[in-house]
This record gives structure tokens, C-alpha cells and sequence, in this order.
């Protein structure tokens, strides 16, 4: 009876464990989608505003031709009627910008933040390896040591190893100095 007891506890725990998983993805998934949703809104107010403003700027062209055209001079031309309708959506763009790229930085940290749970999580997979390897004598303490040991500081060093990840993205050290300052900050 106690392996049947064993067995299904294993299971409960199993389906727990897919449970816990699926609901953490789908609230990320979810939480994701509503900011790129939220991102794409705003990037289409702006675009709306940039086709006001070109028509505006279309107006205050044909202006100046007609001026020109009738008077036969390039002196300057009265669009302040124009310009008073301009400025609030360049305020308003400007916003939208300036929102844009708040909300870029939120989205940046966010997925920086999971990267690091992720991080952590592949971590305590590790140890929880290592701890049955130790308690198998598949491995001596000192090599449980060591081998943890790396595995703790790629977690403490994420955000500077996820930097230098990011400048080799961007090619601004060789992939050979990327791989020798991960290597010195993870051992």
C-alpha cells in the first residue's frame, strides 16, 4: 500500500508541478500580449498624427504656391492658423513618443526580470541535482562544492553576463571577449 501511497503523491506532485508551469506561462503569455497590444495602440496614434501633420504641411505648401503664383513674390506667407492647429498634435506626439519608449523600458525589464527567474529556476534544478548526486556518492562534497559554486555565481553575475551578451549583439567586443569575461565572472 505505502508504494501505491509513493506513487501517487509522485503523480499529485507531477501534476502540480505542470499545473503551477501552465498557469505561470499563460499569465506571462497574457501579461505580454496586453503590453505589445498597448505598444502597437500607441504606435498607431502616432502614426495617425504624422498623417495629420502631412496634410497640414501639404496646406501650408499650397499656401505659399497660391501666394507665390498670384503675387509673383517669395515673401513670407501667414500660415499661423495652420500652425495653431499643428502644435497640439506635436505635443501630443511627442507624448505618445515619450510613452512609447516608458513603456519599451517596462517591457525590456519585465522579460529581463523573467530571464533572471528562469535563471534561478535552472539553478535549483541544478542544485537538486547535484544534492542527489551528493547523497548517491555519485560525487564528493568537494566537487558538489565547486560545481555549485559555478552554477550560484551565473546566477549572482545574470545581469552583468546578460550585458555582456548584449554588447557582442551589438558588436562591440568579439565573441572571443565575451565568452572570457563570462567565463571570469561564472567561475
Amino acid at each position: 500500500m505505502s508504494l501505491f501511497d509513493k506513487v501517487t503523491k509522485t503523480a499529485s506532485n507531477i501534476g502540480n508541478s505542470v499545473k503551477n508551469s501552465a498557469v505561470k506561462v499563460g499569465s506571462n503569455v497574457s501579461v505580454t500580449a496586453q503590453e505589445q497590444t498597448e505598444l502597437v495602440s500607441l504606435k498607431a496614434q502616432i502614426n495617425v498624427i504624422n498623417q495629420e501633420l502631412d496634410s497640414s504641411y501639404v496646406q501650408i505648401g499650397r499656401k505659399f504656391v497660391d501666394y507665390v503664383l498670384e503675387t509673383g513674390e517669395m515673401p513670407g506667407i501667414d500660415v499661423s492658423d495652420t500652425l495653431k492647429l499643428i502644435d497640439p498634435k506635436m505635443e501630443r506626439k511627442q507624448e505618445l513618443e515619450k510613452e512609447i519608449i516608458r513603456l519599451e523600458k517596462e517591457i525590456k525589464e519585465k522579460n529581463v526580470l523573467r530571464e533572471k527567474q528562469r535563471a534561478e529556476e535552472e539553478f535549483l534544478a541544478e542544485k537538486e541535482k547535484l544534492d542527489k548526486a551528493l547523497a548517491m556518492d555519485i560525487i564528493s562534497q568537494e566537487d558538489y562544492n565547486v560545481k555549485l559554486a559555478v552554477a550560484k555565481k551565473k546566477v549572482d553575475n545574470y545581469i552583468e553576463i546578460r550585458k555582456i551578451e548584449q554588447q557582442a549583439e551589438m558588436g562591440l567586443i568579439t565573441n572571443e571577449e565575451k565568452e572570457k569575461r563570462i567565463r571570469e565572472l561564472s567561475e
